[in-house]
C-alpha cells in the first residue's frame, strides 16, 4: 500500500505543476536518422500504439489502459525470454520459469490473454487455460518493442482477449533516404546463474525500393542456482531462432512485404513434478518444440475520400513439439510422447478512413486451423530392460477449428478536448472434431467425440477521453471480451501439469466464456512528470468450471481423479493500477508503479485463481545525454500471496517442493495457510559506451538481479522451488 500512497502523493504534486506548453507528442522532435538510441526509461504517455485501435494512435488518445515497452527498455533489461521482459510493469504479473512462463495480466492467464506477432494471433483453437509457453516460443532478439492492451481486445482482435492483449512488434526498417544504406548489430552475452550464453545478431539494409532485416538467436540455458540450495534441476532449455522483413515499394504509398520469424527449442525442462520418479528421471520433459509464423502484406496509403490507409494480408503459422511424460512403477517405466501439429491459414483486409473528425477502422478476417495430435506408449521393464510400443486410448482427436468476423472501430473528436470511441466486432468459431479409435478412453465412445460445434459472439466496447487542461486527462470505457471453446477445454482426456493426480476429461457441451469489463483513470504528462492511474472491475459469466467426474485409468499414469468442465461459474477482478515517472533535473529520473489485484469466484464465493498479490516496482536511473554511463537500480517488491482458490490446494507451486507434485502429507503446503511470502528483490543494470563514431559503436553492459541473494518464491511460478539467487549479467554490443 505504501506505494500507492507514494503514487497519490507525486500526483498531486505533479498536477500543480504548470505545463509547459511546448511539451507533448506535438512538439517532440524527430530522431534524426543515425542518432544512438538512448537506453531510457518508457515514457509511457507520450508512444504511439496500434494495438488498442489497429491503427497509429497516440497513447494519450486511447481510452483504456495500455503498457508501451520501447527497445530502449528492451535491451536494458537483458532479458533470457519475452516473458521476463515484462517484469516490473504494472498490471502484469511476470514471473520466471524457465522456457516457460505465462504472464498474468488483470488476474487473467492463459487463453484468456491473446498474444499476437505484429497484430497476427499466435492463440489457435488448442491453446489451454492456465500457464503455457506460447508467449515465450518468440526468439528475443527479433523482438523490436511491445504493446500490452489491459483489458478486453475482443473488438479488435476477437477471442481470448479477456484480460488483455500482448501484441510483439519485430525489428523493421522503412524507406527514409534515396540512397542505399546498411547496418546492423552483433551482441553477446553471459549469465552467471544459469551458464546463460546468448549471441546475437542483426543486419539491415534499405533503398529507394527495398528494405530488409534479418536476425539471428541462439541461447543455452543450464539448470539455474538458489539461495542456499545449489543447482534446481529441470530448469533450463536450448534455443534457436530468427527473424527476416523484405519490403518492396512497388509505388508511392504502396509496399509489399513478407516477413517470417521462427524458432526452435530444445530440451525444455519442467522442474514441476521432476523428482517423482524413484530413479530420478524427470517427469516432464519437452525434447522439440518449434514455431513458426510467415506473412505477406500488401499496405496503400490514401486512396482517396475512400482509403487512408488500406492494409491486406495472407499468414502461415505452424507449430510441432515433442511432450515426453515419464510414469515410473516398481516394474516399469512408462514413458508416453505425444506428437503435436498445428497449421494456421488466415488473412483479411483492413480499411481506415478520416471524415472530417471522424475515423472510422474496419474490415474482416478468416483463418482455418488443422490441428492434429498423436500419442505413443514404450513401457520399459526394469529388469530386462525389453520395451513394448503401443497406442494407447485417450488423446484429443485431431480437427479443424475454422473463424470467420468482421470489425467496426470509431473514433471521433467533437471538440479539441474530447475523444469518443465505439466499436463491435461479430465472429463466428467452427470446431469439428475427426476422433479415430485411440482416441476414445471408456467411458466415451469415437461417436461422442465427433463434434461438429459453432459459436458466434457479438463483442462491443466504447470510451471517451476528455482533456481537462494542465496535461491531465480523464478516461473511461467499458468493453465486452469472450472466448469460444478450444479442442482442449472440449475434448482433453489428460493429466495437467499443475497436479500430479488430476485428469481433465472431454466436455462437449460448454459455450463461450464472457466478460465485461469498466475502466475508469486519470493520466498527468508534463514536461518532467507522468502519472497513471486506472480503477477496473471486470464482470465474467459463463465460465468454466471443471468438477469432479469420478475417476478415470489413463494408460502409462493410472486411475486419477476425472474433472469435467461447465459453464456455471461466475467472478469479478478488481483492480487499480498506477505508474509514475519523474524526471528530475538534471541525470535522475525516479520510476514507481504499484497494482493491486482482488478476484472472487461468486459461484462458489471463494476467491479466484491466478490472482497475484499486491506488488510494484520502485527504481531510480542515472544518466547524463552526453555521458558514455548509464545506471538503473530497482527493487521489485510483492506483499504476501494472502488469499488462495481451493484450486492451489492441489497445485504443486504451492507445495514445499514443487519437484515432488502436488501437496500431500509426505509434500506439505510451502505454508499451512497456502500463502506465497512476499519479497523485496533488488537488481542494478549499468551501461557503458567504450566507442563511438556516429551511429557506429561498442557498447558493454552489466547487470546483477536479485543483489542480496534472497530466498523466495514468485506466486503462481508452477515450475519454481526458488526463484535463482544472486547472478550477474555480463553483455556487449557492436552497432555497425
Amino acid at each position: 500500500m505504501l506505494l500507492l500512497a507514494l503514487i497519490l502523493i507525486f500526483c498531486a504534486n505533479a498536477f500543480c505543476q504548470q505545463t509547459d506548453p511546448g511539451s507533448g507528442p506535438a512538439a517532440e522532435a524527430a530522431t534524426p536518422a543515425g542518432t544512438p538510441a538512448k537506453p531510457i526509461l518508457p515514457t509511457l504517455l507520450q508512444s504511439i500504439t496500434v494495438t488498442a485501435t489497429r491503427e497509429p494512435e497516440e497513447l494519450k488518445s486511447v481510452p483504456q489502459a495500455v503498457t508501451m515497452l520501447t527497445p530502449e527498455a528492451i535491451e536494458t533489461r537483458s532479458a533470457e525470454t519475452p516473458n521476463e521482459m515484462l517484469t516490473s510493469e504494472p498490471g502484469i504479473w511476470s514471473v520466471r520459469v524457465a522456457a516457460q512462463g505465462s504472464p498474468i495480466v488483470r488476474g487473467q492467464i492463459g487463453n484468456r490473454i491473446l498474444y499476437l506477432w505484429d497484430g497476427i494471433r499466435i492463440n489457435n483453437g488448442a491453446l489451454f487455460s492456465g500457464p503455457n509457453g506460447f508467449f515465450n516460443q518468440i526468439p528475443p532478439n527479433a523482438i523490436d518493442h511491445m504493446e500490452v492492451l489491459r483489458g478486453p481486445g475482443a473488438v479488435q482482435y476477437g477471442s481470448d482477449a479477456i484480460g488483455g492483449v500482448v501484441n510483439i512488434f519485430t525489428r523493421r526498417v522503412d524507406y527514409n533516404d534515396p540512397a542505399p544504406h546498411f547496418g546492423g548489430d552483433i551482441s553477446a552475452r553471459y549469465g552467471t546463474v544459469d551458464g546463460e550464453k546468448s549471441s546475437m545478431a542483426n543486419f539491415w539494409f534499405v533503398n529507394r525500393r527495398f528494405s530488409f532485416t534479418g536476425g539471428a538467436t541462439g541461447q543455452m540455458v543450464d539448470d539455474y542456482r538458489a539461495p542456499g540450495i545449489g543447482i534446481i534441476p529441470s530448469t533450463g532449455f536450448d534455443a534457436a531462432g530468427g527473424s527476416m522483413s523484405l519490403g518492396y515499394r512497388l509505388a508511392a504509398g504502396q509496399t509489399l512485404r513478407l516477413s517470417w520469424i521462427h524458432d526452435r527449442r530444445f530440451d525444455v525442462a519442467t522442474y514441476t513434478q521432476s523428482k517423482m520418479n524413484a530413479s530420478g528421471i524427470p517427469r516432464i520433459v519437452g525434447p522439440f518444440e518449434q514455431r513458426g509464423l510467415l506473412r505477406l502484406s500488401h499496405e496503400v496509403d490514401h486512396l482517396g475520400r475512400l482509403s487512408s490507409g488500406l492494409n491486406s494480408y495472407l499468414y502461415y503459422q505452424y507449430y510441432d513439439a515433442i511432450r515426453d511424460t515419464t510414469v515410473e512403477t516398481t516394474t516399469l517405466l512408462n514413458r508416453t510422447r505425444q506428437n503435436t501439429g498445428q497449421r494456421m491459414y488466415g488473412g483479411g483486409v483492413q480499411n481506415s478512413n478520416l471524415i472530417s473528425k471522424l475515423r472510422l477502422v474496419y474490415g474482416f478476417d478468416y483463418r482455418a486451423e488443422d490441428l492434429n495430435s498423436d500419442k505413443a506408449l514404450f513401457a520399459t521393464t526394469k529388469t530386462t530392460g525389453s520395451v513394448l510400443t503401443s497406442i494407447p486410448n485417450g488423446n484429443i482427436p485431431p480437427g479443424g477449428y475454422n473463424v470467420t468476423d468482421g470489425f467496426a472501430l470509431a473514433t471521433l473528436r467533437p471538440t479539441a478536448r474530447l475523444t469518443l470511441s465505439l466499436g463491435a466486432r461479430f465472429e463466428s468459431a467452427v470446431l469439428e472434431s475427426h476422433p479415430r479409435p485411440q482416441d476414445a478412453l471408456s467411458p466415451f465412445t469415437v461417436d461422442s467425440l465427433r463434434l461438429h460445434k459453432r459459436w458466434n459472439s457479438l463483442t462491443w466496447s466504447t470510451g471517451a477521453v476528455y482533456d481537462a487542461g494542465s496535461g491531465i486527462s480523464l478516461v473511461t470505457s467499458i468493453a465486452a471480451g469472450f472466448r469460444a471453446p478450444t479442442f482442449s477445454d472440449t475434448l482433453s482426456t489428460g493429466v495437467p501439469v499443475y497436479a500430479s493426480g488430476v485428469a481433465s476429461v472431454p466436455s462437449t457441451q460448454i459455450q463461450p466464456e464472457r466478460s465485461i469489463t469498466y475502466d475508469l483513470g486519470l493520466r498527468h504528462v508534463s514536461r518532467n512528470v507522468h502519472v497513471s492511474l486506472t480503477a477496473y472491475s471486470t464482470e465474467l459469466t459463463d465460465v468454466l468450471y471443471s468438477s469432479p467426474a469420478g475417476t478415470i485409468d489413463i494408460p502409462g499414469v493410472g486411475v486419477v481423479q476425472a474433472m469435467a468442465n461447465h459453464n456455471i461459474s461466475s467472478a469479478h477482478v478488481r483492480g487499480v493500477e498506477g505508474a509514475f515517472t519523474w524526471h528530475l533535473h538534471g541525470p535522475w529520473t525516479l520510476l514507481a508503479n504499484a497494482t493491486y489485484t482482488r478476484g472472487q469466484d461468486t459461484y462458489r464465493n471463494v476467491p479466484l485463481r491466478f490472482i497475484p498479490p499486491l506488488n510494484g516496482t520502485a527504481g531510480v536511473r542515472w544518466e547524463k545525454p552526453d555521458s558514455r554511463w548509464w545506471v538503473d537500480t530497482s527493487v521489485l517488491l510483492a506483499d504476501r500471496l494472502r488469499r488462495h482458490a481451493p484450486e492451489d490446494e492441489i497445485d504443486a507451486g504451492f507445495s514445499r517442493d514443487p519437484g515432488y507434485g502436488s501437496p500431500s502429507a509426505t509434500n506439505p503446503p510451502l505454508r499451512p495457510d497456502f500463502s506465497i511470502p512476499g519479497f523485496a528483490v533488488a537488481n542494478v543494470r549499468v551501461g557503458f559506451t567504450v566507442w563511438r563514431e556516429s551511429a557506429r559503436k561498442l557498447e558493454l553492459f552489466t547487470s546483477v538481479n536479485n543483489l542480496f541473494n534472497l530466498r523466495y518464491r514468485e506466486a503462481y511460478s508452477q515450475q519454481e522451488l526458488l526463484a535463482p539467487g544472486t547472478g550477474a549479467v555480463l553483455g556487449g554490443r557492436l552497432r555497425f
